[in-house]
């Protein structure tokens, strides 16, 4: 039984827990690959001379290189039209595309869809105190209006980009004040290194969401995969749990919330 002290110690939070969610590939499939890469490639491919492979080999490197310099301002760092100009100037080009514009007039299904019903899953999260806010590595001007095109827009406590703490997800100034703010922060999304590695980094539990159809792991206990799963050699930090369906999710959180907050073991460690 918890003391009365630590009662008041976890009514002294508006919200106990924080769920940082990833967008693209977690619970969205965005409009990038489906209507702006196909457009700017080909007109950086023509205008250039390389075919589109190697226009794509080049735009996706500078964005990479970018994430890995320090003197990139965030902003900078996942702006795609920023990068895709680069791309232009070093190909002697000028691209007349722009990817905010096509991102946003494709904002909505076909071109972006939801996964697993995304937005029914976070209708289960929702409880008074629970936070669920958006983490994405996408800036607000590409990714606000997919989020209201598909209505997921209400379903947030808040929505967290580069641009609102001018930080990546690999630094904790990126998540504000909420890991302050509740006692508990979980990161649910697909990227190893932004998802699992900073989020275990700054003391959050993390759950992995991998996009795999291998029948082994789906037998398993999303808390028992992760001494499952094949790592690669450079991956040496190891998920809470790992999901293979937003479906799994709220039971999920549910687990962690009980043995962190309450103290209750969880029936599937």
């Amino acid at each position: 039984m918890r003391s009365k002290d630590s009662k008041s110690q976890i009514s002294s939070f508006r919200f106990q827990s924080v769920v940082f969610v990833d967008l693209d590939a977690t619970i969205i499939r965005g409009p990038f690959e489906s209507a702006v890469f196909p457009v700017v490639f080909a007109e950086l491919a023509q205008k250039s001379g390389l075919d589109v492979k190697e226009v794509r080999r080049r735009t996706i490197q500078e964005y990479l290189d970018r994430q890995q310099d320090s003197n990139v301002p965030a902003t900078r760092a996942v702006d795609w039209d920023d990068i895709l100009n680069t791309v232009a100037e070093r190909l002697r080009v000028k691209l007349e595309a722009k990817a905010v514009d096509i991102a946003n007039s494709h904002a909505g299904p076909p071109y972006a869809a939801l996964l697993d019903g995304a937005d029914q899953v976070l209708k289960q999260l929702a409880s008074p105190g629970r936070a669920i806010v958006v983490a994405t590595k996408g800036l607000r001007k590409y990714q606000l209006p997919m989020l209201d095109a598909l209505g997921l827009t209400p379903l947030f406590t808040d929505i967290l980009t580069p641009d609102v703490n001018n930080a990546l997800k690999n630094d904790i100034a990126f998540y504000g004040r909420w890991p302050e703010m509740t006692r508990l922060q979980i990161s649910v999304g697909d990227q190893y290194e932004d998802d699992v590695v900073a989020p275990t980094r700054f003391g959050f539990k993390t759950i992995w969401k991998v996009n795999t159809l291998d029948n082994e792991l789906q037998e398993l206990e999303p808390f028992v995969r992760p001494h499952e799963f094949h790592y690669t050699d450079d991956q040496t930090v190891r998920p809470d749990a790992i999901i293979l369906s937003l479906h799994e999710l709220p039971q999920v959180v549910a687990q962690m919330e009980a043995q962190a907050l309450y103290g209750e073991h969880a029936a599937s460690t």
